[in-house]
């Protein structure tokens, strides 16, 4: 795991959408990283972090609930955040995350995490 830098913690730490798990809204959360890139390892940027329930944050988290934060995260992000990652096809990643999660399923997945 990358540690996340001091000044990116504060920032996170101020951010009202960090407080509660992205995917069951509870408040005991942990942060989760969406994405690797490359040999640089994980992305240690604000989008690409979302709180999540902290038994739901392991070193293996179920598919669902991993696919489910990086879409999370590429909806926060910006064209110009993606933009420095270019070796990454984010408009397919998002496309792909965007068919296979629709509102039904996200719901689906709530209710199964306890929301």
């Amino acid at each position: 795991m990358r540690k996340i830098a001091e000044k990116l913690k504060k920032e996170i730490a101020e951010d009202p959408f960090m407080e509660r798990c992205c995917i069951t809204g509870s408040e005991a959360v942990s942060w989760e990283h969406c994405f690797c890139y490359g040999t640089r390892g994980q992305i240690s940027e604000k989008w690409a972090i979302v709180p999540l329930r902290r038994d739901l944050n392991t070193s293996h988290p179920p598919v669902e609930v991993k696919e489910l934060c990086r879409l999370i995260s590429l909806e926060r992000a910006t064209k110009e955040d993606l933009a420095k990652y270019p070796k990454k096809n984010w408009e397919q990643e998002f496309n792909y995350l965007n068919n296979k999660y629709d509102k039904a399923k996200r719901e689906s997945i709530k209710r199964k995490y306890g929301l």
